[in-house]
């Protein structure tokens, strides 16, 4: 079987790993402030501030903005549930904006309608879908003035980047805060893990309070709790991952980029059953953490899988619309004409692209999908 991803983990973690047993310290210490200050160096923002998950990101930075209960959360219909679900265990109001098919990345021309309109949003959640970035550019100055804070769910975007106002940007560097995921899925990985990256200093104060207790410390230790908080620590188990991990992003970036190019090359001649390829958009970069293909709507991307599947290799759909899923679908601004989300969630499906991924195996991939759309 050709498995859909797999992390790139050898020795160098194993012995990470040891070391931080060894040292006995397990929880947030040296290790963690160490992969932050890697993490701020890549992302080139001063403050990065590692937790729990991504997810537990999320939480966070939606906290750190204080918005007041049931404020309007704008976010894109397709994808993974995390972004609504922070959303709706905050306190908000989800807003759902419908996506571009080519990009799989939310349409900021429905967000510019929303923010002239009487209710425009508090926040918005801009998800960086599969690596390549949103449409920010076009959003900032627009946003700035409506006082939209935005949100980069970057869980998927370590290494990629955008220009705004002909400058190159990276992804989770741009809005009031940025959100990480080292899920075993993404570029890099703690195992669990995630971060919250800003350019500003009162927020990445109140995400440090936030994820642990709302503990406030002096030279003595605990001196008190300035407000209540939850335990999102990343412990130095994660953090000593993510430090050896981070050193072998550029090699996993440059991999996924060669695998993203042999797939590009070797399916372009599908398209003419109906496959449509990845697109990526004059000015940005993406480090192709998954490679997302649509599949010819006559099949859909789940028959796809199925018949990917009998043939030896794994895929999956590449995301969900919201909207259709029954947790979410009956509530206010979850509901509405989403055809670009559907279209997506018809026909949207992720191809293997583990570590080191042979010529033969992507030939082995292009030959299925050829056999499957004829």
């Amino acid at each position: 079987m050709i498995p859909l991803a797999r992390p790139l983990l050898g020795k160098l973690e194993a012995q990470a790993l040891a070391d931080v047993l060894d040292s006995g310290w397990l929880v947030q210490g040296e290790k963690v402030r160490q992969f932050e200050e890697l993490l701020e160096a890549r992302v080139r923002v001063p403050h990065a501030l590692a937790c729990s998950s991504g997810t537990a990101a999320l939480q966070l930075a939606i906290a750190a903005l204080n918005l007041p209960s049931g404020s309007l959360v704008a976010l894109p219909s397709y994808t993974f549930a995390a972004p609504l679900n922070a959303v709706l265990l905050a306190g908000m109001k989800p807003l759902l904006i419908d996506v571009n098919p080519d990009t799989f990345n939310l349409r900021s021309d429905q967000v510019l309608e929303r923010l002239d309109s009487p209710t425009p949003p508090a926040a918005l959640i801009a998800v960086h879908q599969f690596g390549l970035p949103a449409d920010l550019g076009t959003l900032l100055e627009h946003a700035d003035r409506a006082g939209m804070k935005i949100i980069e769910d970057a869980a998927c975007a370590l290494g990629s980047t955008l220009r705004v106002d002909d400058v190159e940007r990276t992804a989770g560097s741009v809005g009031e805060l940025g959100c990480f995921s080292f899920h075993p899925r993404k570029i890099i990985t703690t195992a669990e893990g995630g971060a919250v990256t800003t350019s500003k200093a009162h927020l990445a104060e109140r995400i440090r309070l936030l994820r642990n207790h709302g503990i406030v410390r002096d030279e003595n230790g605990l001196s008190g709790y300035r407000e209540p908080g939850w335990n999102l620590r990343l412990s130095e188990l994660h953090g000593a991952l993510g430090i050896v991990q981070m050193g072998r992003l550029n090699e996993i970036l440059r991999d996924r980029r060669r695998i993203a190019e042999a797939y590009l090359k070797r399916l372009s001649s599908l398209q003419e059953y109906g496959l449509d390829l990845p697109e990526v958009p004059t000015g940005y970069t993406t480090n192709w953490q998954s490679f997302v293909v649509r599949i010819p709507a006559r099949i859909s991307a789940r028959t796809a899988m199925s018949a990917l599947r009998e043939r030896g290799i794994e895929s999956t759909v590449a995301a969900q619309a919201l909207h259709q899923q029954s947790a979410y679908r009956d509530l206010p601004g979850c509901s509405g004409s989403f055809p670009g989300s559907d279209e997506c969630a018809a026909r949207g499906l992720a191809l293997p692209t583990p570590p080191a991924m042979s010529d033969d195996d992507i030939d082995q991939v292009a030959s299925a999908l050829q056999q499957i759309l004829r």
